[in-house]
């Protein structure tokens, strides 16, 4: 007998669990998760903050890689997603970046009622508590904290910032930061552990006896029953840890919260998605809807790493050491994290950042460039009603509000177009994006600045394609119910394809380089002569360690080009638009479909102008309480 659930939720990470601890709340009703990966809650990977690079690349990353990216030199490009309970939260830096007013009235503007930042700001709130120093803020179920100071860097940040007139006062959470901010660790103040989906929101709802959890269950597709009301999603089908397919039913509502790249994937091989491509594949098509698996999005980064000044000052001590595993500086910092819960290993390294303007826009010659480059790149509206300039399948309305929203970003003087992190150790990313490791022998010291592109206006897909049955891949199987052995996944997120986007993103590299790092005091902690590294090496770097871009933006330009990588930011590919131009509608269920709902980052119209697992968890609130009013 098939066994069944009021509510099955693919996929156990950031928004899966979530749904599962806020649905479970109500006794009446019977809960599954199933999830791809495996229960790793008690790995040290996991928990102790310094450690989550560890995980990347392994059999709790699902490894994904782009298409050859034709802006980046056809670069592939690899691609950080979670794939064990937890998610990507139990994967990612731990940064707690909460998403931009501007962000979520955007995506209500769309036609989605209730997304707002007034209204949505309440569901995220339910997500999180801060707490800097003795001080605490709200009461949610992510334990978040600013960390002490324990070196000179973030002070240093702050002072340069403020000394080019940038504010320094912002509260993390607001919604409104223009400047530097320390953003807040999802790391629990007590414990100095990884606070995530999985202890933060199931290990409390575990033991419920309404709430079951399958872990290394990847589900193939989603089962319907076509009735007289509609398509009505009657369950799931999917490939138990020792590849034997099976099926679960559901009684109320099947729940998509696989993630940006494998919500589509499945909604695709359950037959909805563009009729064309489905037919192409030999997928029968229950609903045709060319917008699945479009709107990619994504903030490409770009990273400069410069040698620090050794000059034996006190607090300016770098994870340079610790990078290259030094037993006596690996030694030392367990050592203070176990006995004092203090020092790098407690902490991400990397909360001191800042949301910052397009440069020069303070001044008239800032605003007249600004306006030439969206003269330049910016087709005019009636020029773009047949085609957009977004690439992929963006509708006019879609690309006329994108472009709207973006040129408003980029002409104010208090919303960020680039968004900038700085870590004190060499970060030096290969072409394919995985970093490089220094020397074991070496001994330098460096200061890392990564600045980010906040609205990107380049589009990407995520779909299907026909591939050879892998005897060797996990859950294979010969029958021929077995999906998803008959495809693969093909990722293009078109990196900087749209002009606009290598234009402001290079013009923050320019500043970076050439303003930035020379201003005072963080200028004096930098080498500036000839002979102090720079990463990554290259033509970029004149003889006098200048940046050759600093002055010359087609420069700047090639240098992105050959060096630009990915972060582990991405949305959009079901987005939460009318059905005339996205995935799902207000209330995150999939057009053409009833008892059929996406609640994950993919639902993001537009992504946010930061890292996206904060909003990703007030998305799963707000999805949560709509679906139990409706019961």
């Amino acid at each position: 007998m098939t066994p069944a659930f009021d509510f099955v939720i693919v996929g156990g990470g950031t928004a899966g669990l979530v749904l599962a601890a806020r649905l479970s709340e109500d006794a009446n009703v019977q809960v599954l998760v199933l999830e791809a990966g495996d229960d790793l809650s008690t790995d040290a990977r996991v928990n102790v903050p310094a450690m989550w690079p560890q995980l990347q690349g392994t059999e709790t990353d699902w490894q994904l890689k782009t298409e050859p990216q034709g802006a980046l030199g056809n670069r592939e490009l690899v691609i950080a997603q979670g794939r064990l309970l937890g998610g990507s939260s139990a994967l990612n830096a731990m940064n707690f970046v909460v998403g931009a007013r501007e962000d979520l009235d955007a995506w209500a503007k769309l036609g989605n009622p209730g997304w707002d930042w007034e209204n949505f700001s309440k569901y995220l709130k339910r997500t999180y508590t801060v707490t800097a120093g003795s001080e605490t803020v709200n009461d949610g179920a992510i334990q978040t904290h600013i960390p002490d100071e324990e070196t000179k860097w973030p002070k240093v940040w702050r002072d340069t910032l403020a000394g080019l007139g940038y504010s320094v006062d912002n509260d993390p959470v607001s919604g409104d930061i223009c400047g530097a901010v320390m953003y807040p660790d999802a790391i629990d103040p007590k414990t100095k552990t990884r606070s995530f989906a999985g202890n933060a929101y199931l290990a409390p709802a575990r033991d419920r006896p309404n709430l079951t959890v399958w872990t290394g269950a990847t589900v193939d597709r989603i089962l319907f029953d076509h009735t007289a009301e509609g398509i009505v999603a009657t369950g799931v089908q999917y490939f138990t840890r020792d590849g034997k397919l099976d099926t679960v039913a559901a009684r109320k509502e099947v729940i998509l919260s696989a993630g940006v790249f494998h919500s589509p994937k499945i909604l695709e091989q359950s037959g909805i998605g563009d009729a064309k491509l489905l037919q192409s594949l030999g997928i029968d098509v229950v609903v045709d809807n060319p917008y699945v698996g479009e709107n990619l999005q994504h903030h490409p980064i770009s990273l400069l790493s410069f040698e620090t000044v050794d000059d034996g000052k006190e607090g300016f001590d770098t994870l340079d050491a610790i990078a290259r595993q030094d037993p006596a500086a690996v030694g030392a910092a367990m050592e203070a994290y176990t006995t004092q819960q203090r020092g790098p290993f407690s902490k991400t390294n990397c909360n001191t950042m800042a949301h910052l303007p397009f440069p020069g826009i303070d001044t008239d010659a800032g605003k007249r460039e600004l306006q030439e480059l969206l003269d330049q790149s910016l087709p005019p509206a009636a020029a773009s009603s047949s085609s957009s300039s977004l690439g992929g399948k963006a509708t006019p309305a879609y690309t006329e509000a994108a472009e709207s929203f973006v040129r408003s970003v980029l002409t104010s003087p208090t919303a960020a177009s680039g968004y900038y992190v700085a870590i004190p150790v060499r970060a030096h990313p290969g072409p394919s994006g995985r970093m490089v490791p220094a020397p074991a022998d070496s001994s330098e010291r460096y200061f890392t600045v990564a600045v980010l592109l906040t609205r990107p206006l380049s589009r990407g897909s995520v779909h299907l394609t026909a591939a050879a049955a892998d005897p060797a891949s996990p859950g294979h199987s010969h029958n021929d119910n077995n999906r998803s052995n008959n495809f693969k996944l093909s990722i293009n997120p078109n990196y900087l394809a749209h002009p606009l986007d290598l234009e402001i993103l290079a013009r923050h590299v320019r500043f970076l380089a050439g303003t930035l790092a020379r201003a005072e005091p963080l200028a004096s902690r930098l080498r500036q002569d000839a002979g102090g590294k720079r990463t990554p090496p290259g033509w970029w770097w004149a003889a006098d360690g200048t940046f050759a871009g600093a002055a010359d933006a087609e420069a700047a330009k090639r240098f992105l080009r050959e060096t630009a990588v990915a972060s582990t930011l991405y949305a959009g590919t079901c987005a939460m638009m009318p059905r005339a131009m996205g995935g799902v509608d207000a209330a995150l269920r999939v057009h053409g479909t009833r008892n059929l709902r996406v609640v994950d980052a993919s639902v993001m119209p537009f992504i946010t102008r930061g890292d996206t697992m904060a909003t990703v968890y007030g998305i799963a609130e707000k999805a949560a309480a709509g679906i139990r009013e409706g019961l």
